[in-house]
């Protein structure tokens, strides 16, 4: 009688993740390659991650396109986002709009984000409307950035939030917050923040960070909230604190945070180390 052992189809998928958590990167990538040739469903996915943490994160492209030609249609929209980060604006727009084509609705809200990094505003406002009108959550917040920032249209931006505005749409409390700051409403915005980090909204603290630093003045709070972006492990951390150290002469922690970042996958903290280095 032969002892068979049974493995999950994630196994090895699952030990490239820890690898890449524990900053080894390589050894991730070299996981996850086998992962792939044992046909684990997400071994592509996360592989694509692993290669942005290493020295030749364009590889993560084309692990995505060779998937995505054998049939991962369900990928398009990480290539798009991918190839956005990494400057390949033609690759991005083909795969965001591929990912729409094959009913992926969650890529509208990221299609109008790389729109307005495009400065293309008028079609990024167009492709915002229409995914809020189909729920989704992000879409109302991007919304409320674009009227803000990008059009100068803060009563718009306003009107947006206050519409939008609810426990079920979380997105939506710190740009409308960001919002009231700059009309001066202070306290509405300090109230709105504080209701965002009671529901865990997307970067809640690098945002409540910026407008204690910069309307409040509170510097040593905002850089308490910073570092909480970090023990929350929020999306663009490295390149927010980073950005914060570099504004207050800490160069040589700025480095360190924004190499830590880096090897994560944060291409903005790679712009802000290359920045460094030249400077």
């Amino acid at each position: 009688m032969s002892l068979v052992i049974s493995m999950s189809e994630h196994d090895l998928t699952s030990r490239g993740v820890e690898l890449r958590h524990e900053d080894r990167h390589e050894e991730a990538v070299r996981t996850l390659r086998e992962a792939l040739l044992a046909g684990e469903p997400e071994a592509p996915r996360e592989l694509a991650y692993a290669l942005l943490g290493t020295e030749r994160p364009r590889e993560a492209l084309k692990v995505l396109k060779r998937a995505i030609k054998a049939g991962r249609v369900d990928l398009y929209s990480l290539l798009g986002s991918l190839a956005a980060e990494l400057g390949d604006a033609k690759v991005a727009e083909k795969a965001y709009r591929n990912a729409i084509a094959n009913g992926d609705v969650e890529a509208l809200n990221d299609f109008a984000v790389f729109l307005q990094d495009e400065e293309r505003f008028d079609e990024a406002r167009d492709v915002l409307v229409r995914s809020a009108e189909l729920g989704d959550v992000l879409a109302p917040g991007n919304l409320i950035v674009l009227y803000s920032e990008d059009l100068d249209d803060l009563a718009a931006a306003a009107e947006v939030g206050e519409r939008y505005l609810g426990p079920g749409v979380p997105g939506v409390y710190a740009p409308l917050a960001t919002v009231y700051a700059r009309l001066g409403r202070l306290g509405e915005a300090e109230s709105l923040f504080r209701q965002a980090i009671e529901l865990n909204a997307p970067r809640i603290h690098q945002r409540y960070a910026r407008f204690l630093w910069h309307h409040r003045k509170e510097v040593a709070a905002a850089e308490e909230e910073f570092w909480e972006g970090f023990n929350h492990d929020e999306e663009g951390w490295s390149s927010a604190l980073g950005e914060f150290l570099l504004s207050q002469g800490r160069v040589s922690e700025a480095r360190a945070v924004l190499e830590r970042g880096l090897t994560w996958g944060d291409l903005a903290a790679r712009d802000l180390l290359d920045e460094l280095n030249r400077g």
